[in-house]
């Protein structure tokens, strides 16, 4: 990838601006130096941040084909590229690919970490989530089934991780239809709300998010227009 375009600072977030600072300072190493592929992985992370979505993919692929080759065994930073691809993959409507990585993400954090870390959880809902965007939702409830198990077991009813892994499982419920479904999925959230409230805050944008959709699967209930 041609990263000439990166002669002046692009504009956006700090976190542009830190990237972009970092791929100055550490350009001059040699390839497989680890700061220098760390560096290229920040910049593509920043520019996602700042908007520059395409940019930020090709910044980010090059990352990885660097990572793969000349970092093996930085399977941290690798994870961190693939997650952040992903995310930008379904942004540009390159979903199957989006999928793949997703899946690989969540198999690969299980396998390293074990099933119940914190991380290996949040892969789970990110995958449940691709999942539900592409309205495979029977596959993703059935990948957080077991995930939110977990982390009621792990960490409680009211940590955030399982707070995702209940509103992932509830919206992927949603999308499989029918009156008991939308019963299911209007319980969850009831449940989900008030510990959002107590976790978070009520003036959380994640809190409101899902008061929002409490109101709407409750509108839709009874027939009416959803809420917004």
């Amino acid at each position: 990838t041609d990263l000439s375009f990166f002669d002046q600072p692009p504009n956006g977030s700090v976190l542009c601006a830190l990237g972009w600072a970092a791929w100055k300072t550490y350009l001059g190493r040699p390839e497989g130096d680890q700061l220098r592929v760390w560096a290229v992985a920040s910049l593509g992370i920043g520019l996602r941040s700042g908007g520059r979505v395409q940019e930020a993919t090709d910044v980010l692929e090059t990352a990885l084909s660097q990572i793969r080759r000349e970092l093996p065994s930085d399977d941290s930073t690798r994870l961190v590229v693939l997650n952040t691809l992903a995310s930008l993959y379904t942004q540009l409507g390159r979903h199957e690919e989006s999928l793949a990585f997703r899946r690989q993400c969540y198999e690969e954090f299980k396998s390293i970490e074990g099933p119940c870390s914190e991380n290996t959880l949040i892969n789970a809902s990110n995958l449940g989530m691709t999942l539900h965007k592409q309205a495979k939702f029977a596959e993703a409830r059935e990948v957080v089934r077991q995930p939110l198990a977990d982390a009621r077991r792990t960490f409680g009813d009211d940590h955030y991780v399982t707070l995702i892994l209940c509103e992932t499982t509830a919206d992927a419920i949603s999308g499989l239809g029918g009156e008991e479904s939308l019963r299911e999925t209007i319980a969850m959230y009831e449940d989900l709300v008030p510990r959002s409230r107590r976790v978070l805050g009520s003036s959380h944008p994640k809190t409101q998010q899902r008061e929002r959709c409490l109101r709407e699967f409750r509108a839709f209930r009874a027939g009416g227009v959803p809420a917004l």
